[in-house]
């Protein structure tokens, strides 16, 4: 008897296709039950992208105009069951809605993306270093970053915060070279309830650096230093910036120097004060050793001994030399001493000076001191002050 073994054969494949449909039917039939409409998720407007609920459709469509639907494409989390969906492409200059649907509910959920706000403004004054923020009511807080930076900073629109003197902190450092900052309010990311709002428009501002530090000079023959009226100097004694003078005496902002205050050393700080253009400049600093003592009158183990000689004044510098220089200048009878005009002598050796009674009068009055040297930073030479002054009457 014939066997028709090949009929038995051909039915497995119907038997097995009858199994799996039996066996899959009742899943999709549970997940077509139990759909509903898409929702809404997370909207990142700083990563332009909007979490999309499929709950339990298959396929999640999308549109503009509720016309023309697309299919929603995006990475798919499996767990959460939700799409991560660009939104880049969606214009930022006007609200735009957009509209969703399932391939099982097909009810439509909408969404508003608003549009940026581009009113911001920020104001900076360059004098006095404060900022003014126009149409940022709606936010408590800015972010900012250095133009050459990609890391948003924080802060406080309320200017008692800490976070909001930091800001100003940082921003009197970037005075010294100058910089150029970006600041604008964050977004507020969107949820189902609340679409929140995306980043504002960007601000550049500039921060202006700071003018140079004055150039200041010391005379130290005339214990004078170059000020002006447009200058300050700090007062450590006040804590606070003094208005400067022309020419000012070192008696007068440095008094501490000078011999008979004590010769203390100090460091002067002196700037250019601000205008109502222009804030003030960088500091410059100057240091002063504290002043050296009169030159000692009398014998020879002295610094300066002198006699008459037929009517001729006769002076011998004990301790004259290259390196250690001595002056004097002579005053006549009934005028007055006068610092910042009197002309003097250098003297830098031991030899005997001898005056005639033309230039050294009987009466008057011989004023001898240690010579001082001027600052001069490209021969690398400090500032030496003149020493403090010594004097005697001629009489013959």
């Amino acid at each position: 008897m014939k066997k028709h073994t090949l009929k038995y054969i051909g039915l497995l494949p119907v038997i097995m296709l009858i199994l799996l449909i039996s066996g899959t039917a009742p899943l999709h039939r549970a997940e077509a039950e139990t759909a509903a409409a898409v929702a809404i998720g997370e909207i990142n407007y700083e990563e332009l992208t909007m979490q999309i609920y499929n709950n339990n459709n298959s396929v999640v469509y999308y549109s503009v105009d509720e016309s023309n639907w697309f299919e929603v494409e995006g990475a798919y989390n499996s767990s959460t069951k939700a799409y991560t969906m660009d939104i880049s492409w969606v214009s930022a200059s006007a609200d735009t809605t957009l509209y969703f649907k399932g391939d099982v509910v097909t009810s439509i959920t909408s969404v508003v993306l608003p549009m940026q706000d581009t009113s911001l403004k920020v104001t900076y004054n360059k004098v006095d270093g404060s900022f003014t923020f126009t149409n940022a009511d709606a936010s408590a807080v800015f972010v900012w970053r250095k133009i050459t930076d990609y890391s948003w900073n924080t802060v406080s629109l309320d200017e008692t915060s800490a976070s909001y003197k930091s800001f100003l902190n940082v921003m009197e450092l970037l005075r010294t070279k100058g910089a150029k900052i970006i600041i604008r309010i964050p977004q507020i990311a969107g949820t189902a309830s609340n679409v929140g709002s995306r980043p504002s428009k960007e601000v550049t501002v500039t921060i202006t650096a700071r003018a140079e530090q004055p150039s200041i000079r010391v005379n130290s023959s005339k214990l004078t230093i170059n000020t002006s009226s447009a200058m300050e100097y700090y007062d450590s004694t006040t804590a606070s910036w003094i208005d400067c003078t022309k020419s000012m005496l070192l008696s007068e902002i440095a008094p501490k120097a000078l011999y008979a205050n004590g010769a203390i050393d100090a460091t002067l700080m002196i700037r250019t004060a601000a205008t109502t253009k222009a804030t003030y400049s960088k500091t410059a600093y100057i240091k002063i050793k504290g002043q050296r003592s009169a030159p000692e009158i009398g014998d020879n183990s002295k610094d300066v001994t002198y006699y008459y000689m037929n009517k001729k004044l006769v002076m011998l510098f004990n301790k004259a030399s290259a390196t250690n220089v001595y002056e004097y200048t002579i005053v006549k009878s009934g005028a007055s001493f006068n610092l910042s005009s009197a002309r003097w002598t250098s003297v830098s050796s031991t030899k005997l000076l001898t005056l005639s009674n033309g230039a050294a009068p009987d009466g008057c009055t011989v004023y001898v001191r240690k010579k001082g040297t001027d600052a001069n930073s490209s021969k690398n030479v400090e500032l030496v002050l003149s020493s403090a002054i010594s004097n005697f009457a001629v009489d013959y």
